[in-house]
């Protein structure tokens, strides 16, 4: 009878055992599929925010009017390219390693009345890229339209006026008399201006929205504050701040909203970078 209880002991501590290491190896497998779910979501947003500063930087560069109008012609611009021109700065993957600066590059091809944009990126051991078409008046940089002058030629005004006087004489010995009619003509020339008249018109004001850029410690073209009007209705892509040391990460509103990659304003706003 003491043996059989012993075995039973033995039986439900080797069970126990079992139990313990079935959960202990299940609770692993979970916290490691976790974890690399959480890696893998991190690694693909860090990768397209990566991307998507790349693009919109040499979309700005773009639209300085470097680009040909003529079909099939191809532009491209790396990554260190765009940063000696302060559009960007460097990009950091998840692990903070930098992305390739001569391999990481646009590429703009001129198809018909579009733009084909590539966008390749390479970060250590991984890299990725996405392609976009855009029209090419998007890649135009809008200027407001100057007024037209309109120079109406001087005119000469003559008024002629006449004047007639009757003058009577009368003679004594044949008590006759005679009539006599005398017509006067009077010109009169108003003086020549020496100015020409002119009429001014301009065309009524686009209506705007006024969008501030703080670049909180960052720089756009050299400027911590940048400033920028959009027509109503209209959208654009958002550029890209570089600060030495940081990437860029979104910009924010007033209210914590986050905008990345373009926005179509509804009203004045103002911007704020964020860095990491």
């Amino acid at each position: 009878m003491y043996q059989e209880d012993n075995k039973t002991s033995v039986i439900k501590i080797v069970l126990s055992v079992l139990l313990f290491v079935l959960i202990f190896i299940l609770a692993v497998k979970l916290i490691t599929m976790v974890f690399n779910s959480r890696k893998s979501y991190l690694d693909n947003n860090n990768m397209e925010h990566n991307i998507n500063s790349l693009q919109n930087a040499a979309i700005n560069y773009f639209k300085t009017g470097v680009l040909s109008n003529e079909d099939n012609s191809i532009l491209k611009v790396t990554l260190k390219d765009l940063m000696d021109k302060e559009y960007i700065s460097e990009l950091k993957d998840e692990y903070k390693f930098i992305c390739s600066v001569d391999d990481s590059y646009v590429e703009a091809l001129k198809t018909g009345n579009e733009y084909r944009i590539k966008t390749y990126l390479k970060c250590n051991n991984k890299s990725d890229y996405v392609y976009t078409f855009l029209d090419s008046e998007s890649l135009k940089e809008k200027k407001d339209e100057e007024p037209t002058t309109t120079v109406v030629p001087e005119t000469t005004t003559t008024t002629t006026s006449t004047t007639t006087t009757t003058k009577v004489a009368t003679t004594k010995t044949t008590k006759k008399t005679k009539e006599v009619t005398t017509t006067t003509t009077t010109t009169t020339t108003q003086p020549r201006n020496t100015e020409p008249v002119v009429i001014t018109t301009t065309k009524p004001a686009i209506e705007k929205w006024n969008i501030n850029y703080n670049c909180n410690g960052g720089t756009i073209n050299g400027t911590p504050w940048y400033h920028t009007g959009v027509e109503k209705g209209q959208e654009i892509i958002l550029p890209v701040p570089v600060k030495k040391g940081y990437t860029f990460w979104h910009w924010e509103d007033s209210t914590g909203k986050v905008y990345s990659g373009s926005l179509k304003p509804t009203s004045d706003i103002t911007l704020v970078a964020k860095w990491y």
